[in-house]
């Protein structure tokens, strides 16, 4: 399964993109999804100085593409207080990790099912309210069946 509670944090404390990052690679570290933190963590880092990853709606997905990764996980985490991703407030993060060799159409279908379900209200909503781990892993794995 490429999201399990171990990969969600239902209330982040961090005060900043970098230490959300970083606690997002974290969790996929001790999940052993990662071979490589630096390189996943420089991937990131990378992604970030192209373009934010701030996609609007209060919404960000941080992602890189590597070798780094040694199987495709989705971390999320929420953080109610919000946080500052590159002049916009965010509060719901989604972390993204595929390895190199399944980064072309799996890749996209995880973006895409991301961004398209996070233009909707309702998707949003039931995250920002959700209560538990087993509630998020339901609403996004609903949500790829859609």
């Amino acid at each position: 399964m490429i999201i399990t509670p171990d990969l969600i944090d239902m209330d982040v404390k961090a005060n900043d993109k970098m230490t959300i990052i970083n606690h997002l690679i974290e969790l996929a570290r001790r999940d052993g999804r990662l071979r490589s933190v630096e390189n996943y963590r420089q991937a990131i880092i990378d992604r970030e100085n192209e373009a934010s990853t701030s996609l609007g709606y209060s919404v960000a997905v941080p992602h890189g593409k590597t070798d780094a990764v040694k199987s495709p996980f989705v971390c999320f985490a929420k953080s109610k207080k919000g946080v500052l991703w590159n002049r916009q407030v965010v509060h719901l993060i989604f972390m993204i990790g595929v390895p190199e060799k399944e980064k072309g159409n799996y890749y996209l279908k995880i973006l895409s099912n991301i961004a398209r379900k996070i233009i909707e209200t309702d998707f949003r909503q039931k995250l920002i309210q959700s209560s538990n781990k087993q509630e998020v892993i339901d609403i996004i794995t609903s949500s790829e069946k859609e």
